[in-house]
């Protein structure tokens, strides 16, 4: 039944089909998760209608609707919602259609790693109930916004990871390229993922020409990409740019520091002269000042209208009258970039200190940000948008009445991500110091390399790159809770005997 005892590690593997499908214990979770994930949908959606809306929505939904190829935020997940535009017109449907990407994405990570690893029940049932109750995938489900597709792409790049070290076909070695490819379209954090999947694709059992297509084709398809948008964006403002949007972002990175520095113009080139300016007059007000700008305010110095970007971006707007929005954006971001990277590398220290160190504490505990409360009354968008995209566009949506119980439960996981990552840490010591490496299967310990791997690749490209959001830390939330369930199972194993890793090559080889 239920509680049965798991499948010995020498039991004579079935298909993945056959043993979520056929195995009664495995159907009755599958049936369990189907109903429960089919009543908190039910529930959710009577307590929480309709969609909330964000600052990025009025962009993705306008891309959508004319099928741009530029926007400032990737393309892919514009692209999704024109697709999904062609069949439904319903904010519901669409909810549910994100949601239901999220869970078979979540499921089939749950399902392989019990086919894969053959955990105990800390694993197989902990994490079972965490997938059950979960708050965090219906909510943004609920956004008008990329994260739950890019999440869903994300856990199934990683499943996919693991079924390389698994089972190394040519199929799974494609839909890995495929997946990550995608993964990047919707949003830019993936540009690390190639780097974690040299881990697992370098000590898989793939030949050498595998290994390298595996490494080269999603690079490639990731290269197309960028290649595509880079020419749509040179023929739409002239300028050749593959995100608009970074070169903003890192001058406002940049500008974290600035506010406490005493500026002045000696040295600075010319190109520079009219935003250093600029920039001058906005830090010094800001020095002098008791109330400084923080990195958990997010990209607020590009936002700011008073600022020297949005100040720059009107007077390019009245020197170029017939430029769009996007236009203008687009060429102004080689400057902001270019002066971006010269303040960070002119006073590196005070970068250290004031966006590097800051970011990096915000990383363990970040802001709930839009998830924290309803936003869709507050949100100024074009009407005619959000009526051509939904067919009850024009009804007023209200405040929910359960905004509170929103603000509560996503209140919780900032500190979640501080507990799961000294949980994670606290056995990963218990496993080393255990010698938890010889005793378990070297599938395990590549897995195990696998989330560090992806663990600390993501801190430093979160901490000097990219905005820290709880939005953006839902994948790691779930990796860390995933791994130390499995670790504490792992622990507590009988080692693997001679014939049960021969046994285990001997599958591999035969792609049981």
């Amino acid at each position: 039944m239920l509680l049965s005892p798991l499948l010995p590690v020498n039991t004579p593997a079935r298909s993945f089909g056959a043993f979520v499908f056929t195995d009664r214990q495995n159907r009755l979770l599958l049936a369990i998760a189907i109903a429960v994930v089919i009543i908190r949908m039910v529930v959710f959606k009577h307590f929480f209608p309709y969609m909330d809306f964000t600052s990025d929505t009025g962009s993705y939904m306008t891309t959508a609707l004319q099928n741009l190829d530029h926007n400032l935020w990737p393309l892919g997940y514009s692209k999704f919602l024109w697709l999904f535009h062609q069949v439904s017109h319903s904010e519901t449907a669409l909810a549910v259609l994100q949601l239901t990407l999220l869970e078979l994405s979540a499921w089939f990570f749950y399902f392989s790693i019990v086919y894969i690893f053959r955990p105990d029940g800390y694993f197989r049932y902990g994490f079972y109930a965490f997938l059950l109750i979960n708050p965090l995938f219906p909510f943004l489900s609920n956004y008008f916004i990329s994260d739950a597709v890019f999440l869903s792409l994300g856990l199934t790049w990683i499943t996919l990871l693991l079924w390389m070290l698994h089972r190394p076909t040519n199929f799974i070695l494609v839909l890995h390229a495929l997946v990550l490819g995608l993964a990047f379209t919707i949003r830019y954090h993936a540009m690390f993922y190639p780097l974690v999947a040299l881990i697992p694709i370098l000590l898989s059992k793939y030949k050498k020409w595998q290994k390298a297509a595996a490494i080269l084709l999603p690079v490639m398809l990731i290269l197309s990409f960028m290649g595509f948008v880079r020419q749509r964006t040179y023929e739409y403002t002239g300028v050749r740019e593959f995100s608009v949007f970074s070169g903003w972002q890192l001058m406002n990175n940049s500008m974290y520091m600035l506010q406490y520095r005493k500026l002045d113009s000696t040295g600075v080139p010319a190109q520079f002269a009219h935003v250093h300016k600029l920039v001058y007059h906005y830090c010094e007000n800001l020095r002098q000042s008791s109330k400084k700008k923080h990195v958990w305010d997010g990209a607020v110095f590009m936002w700011d209208n008073a600022g020297p970007q949005k100040t720059m971006l009107g007077e390019y707007s009245q020197a170029h009258k017939d430029a769009d929005v996007y236009t203008c954006w687009a060429n102004l971001a080689p400057l902001f970039r270019s002066y971006g990277a010269y303040t960070i590398k002119k006073y590196p220290v005070d970068f250290a200190r004031h966006y590097l160190r800051e970011n990096a504490i915000l990383y363990l505990l970040p802001e709930p940000e839009v998830l924290a409360a309803y936003n869709r009354p507050f949100m100024v968008f074009d009407t005619a948008s959000v009526t051509a995209f939904f067919t009850d566009g024009k009804i007023q949506k209200p405040r929910s009445k359960y905004d509170e119980l929103q603000s509560t439960l996503m209140a919780l996981f900032p500190s979640l991500i501080v507990i799961c990552h000294l949980l994670f840490l606290e056995e990963t010591i218990r496993y080393l110091v255990k010698k938890g490496i010889r005793k378990s299967s070297r599938k395990f310990n590549i897995a195990l390399l696998l989330c560090w791997t992806f663990i600390l690749i993501n801190f430093g490209f979160s901490v000097l790159a990219a905005p820290i959001v709880l939005r953006y830390q839902v994948l790691l939330i779930v990796l860390l809770l995933a791994y130390t369930l499995l670790l504490t199972g792992e622990i507590d194993r009988p080692a693997v005997s001679k014939e049960e890793a021969e046994l285990e090559e001997e599958q591999i080889m035969l792609g049981i």
